[in-house]
């Protein structure tokens, strides 16, 4: 049977591809209103894919949620194990668009590499998990009970599908989990991740004047939020790259001795994050080498600033108002309620007499571990080693995903997180692109990974 389904997958491998780029050629940006249609969009277009698979399908608005989750279920043999596979078909918008070298959702392919926003992150992963399950079909049946759980929200950090889950529980028991959002190490390996940092996404709006001010006339007098929000922004993180929020390394678990060991790179890695960034070079904290500052230590950074007059000429005015948005990437055991409940008061101290600071909350989730020594992180570590001829090295992921804590607190099964995105798939950045040689060996190491369980 497994044999037959690597067999159907190589077989059909145009198709594949051509069906990756259909999808990826809907522009399912959840953060921007204008695309919300788009967002629905794609998810029927997946629905309709899965229904016609045989599989049955809901989708559901979560009230409160901004964009549904699309559940399909396979049940094949009612002894069989369930497996439980995530993705997410919301994009990240693709500003700034004028640095794209081909149109972000028209899939271009250059090099073996496919060129186009949401290519790597998440739907050349999430499309090989449909593949590979259309593939078992083919070849007569997957041997295990397949659901999908795929959301809209995942890039808003949003919490749709983490109720969905949690107000179900009962009926989305499951033997195990697949968060099938990562990719391969900096070194080009496979890996499977044992962690990921939780988030706090914040506003901030600065006030002063009640309207935008001449410069000469009021300057040295009137208060500026810009001067104040970016003195503000600076405070909360020192050059040396400890933040400065009271109390924020409070909760900071360390990683144990057996982890730190298996982490350990030598100075090639830090270089070859230098290339990776296209920067001068790193920085944060020296304490820590580059790998944990990356995966065991928290960050804070600004995403965006606006203010007053930012067009061509001149126009000299003390802006009213400024804006900016900042998140934290939180480690275990940091609690993201916590940092922000004591965000508010250092705010008010770091401000200046003549402007006013508020914060909203964007979007906050936990940080997550997980273990490895179960079934399924064999059964995937067998299988990533047989497809891509390279053995599995554990680690933890730097970034988020915000519905992991969901899945391990309601449903409680084993879970693995990973997937097949290139070191260099430049996520979330222009020219976003997705190795096509990683897309056909998923397929296949999906495959693998079934049939393994």
């Amino acid at each position: 049977m497994l044999d037959e389904a690597i067999r159907q997958a190589r077989a059909g491998r145009e198709q594949s591809e051509e069906d990756l780029f259909e999808e990826l050629r809907i522009p399912s940006v959840s953060a921007l209103p204008q695309h919300r249609a788009d967002v629905r969009r794609n998810a029927d277009w997946l629905a309709e894919r899965l229904e016609r698979l045989g599989l049955t399908t809901t989708i559901t608005d979560v009230p409160g949620g901004r964009h549904p989750v699309l559940q399909a279920d396979l049940l094949v043999d009612q002894s069989a194990p369930w497996l439980t596979l995530y993705g997410h078909y919301d994009v990240q918008p693709p500003d700034p668009v004028d640095q794209w070298d081909s149109p972000p959702f028209e899939p271009t392919v250059r090099d073996g590499l496919v060129y186009a926003r949401g290519s790597s992150d998440n739907k050349g992963n999430h499309m090989a998990e449909l593949k590979a399950v259309e593939f078992a079909l083919a070849a007569g049946g997957p041997p295990v009970n397949i659901r999908f759980l795929i959301e809209g929200e995942e890039e808003i950090t949003g919490h749709a599908l983490g109720d969905y889950l949690r107000q179900h529980a009962e009926r989305l028991r499951t033997d195990y989990v697949l968060v099938w959002d990562g990719g391969f190490t900096d070194d080009d390996e496979p890996s499977l991740s044992t962690g990921l940092r939780g988030i706090l996404y914040v506003e901030l709006q600065a006030t002063g004047p009640a309207v935008d001010l001449h410069s000469g006339v009021f300057g040295g007098v009137a208060p500026n939020p810009v001067n104040t929000l970016a003195r503000v922004i600076g405070e909360l993180k020192g050059r040396d790259g400890r933040i400065t929020i009271p109390g924020f390394y409070d909760d900071v678990r360390t990683p144990s001795d057996e982890e730190l060991r298996a982490w350990e790179r030598g100075p090639e890695y830090a270089q070859l994050q230098l290339e990776m960034m296209g920067a001068r070079a790193l920085e944060g904290e020296e304490d820590y080498p580059p790998v944990q500052r990356q995966w065991s230590r928290p960050t804070l950074d600004a995403h965006g600033f606006l203010s007053g007059f930012t067009g061509q000429g001149v126009k000299t005015v003390i802006p009213a108002t400024a804006m900016a948005k900042v998140s934290m990437r939180l480690v275990p055991d940091q609690d993201p309620q916590r940092i922000f409940e004591r965000m508010g008061p250092y705010l008010d101290q770091l401000t200046t007499p003549g402007v006013g600071i508020t914060m909203s909350l964007l979007g906050a989730t936990r940080p997550v571990l997980c273990g490895t020594d179960h079934a399924a992180a064999r059964a995937a570590s067998a299988a990533f080693e047989a497809a891509f001829e390279r053995p599995v090295r554990l680690e933890r992921g730097g970034g988020s995903i915000p519905v992991a804590i969901d899945f391990q607190e309601a449903l409680g099964a084993p879970m693995v997180i990973s997937g097949v995105a290139q070191p260099d798939a430049r996520a979330h950045s222009p020219n976003e692109r997705f190795s096509l040689d990683h897309y056909q060996r998923g397929i296949e190491m999906l495959l693998r990974f079934m049939y393994g369980l």
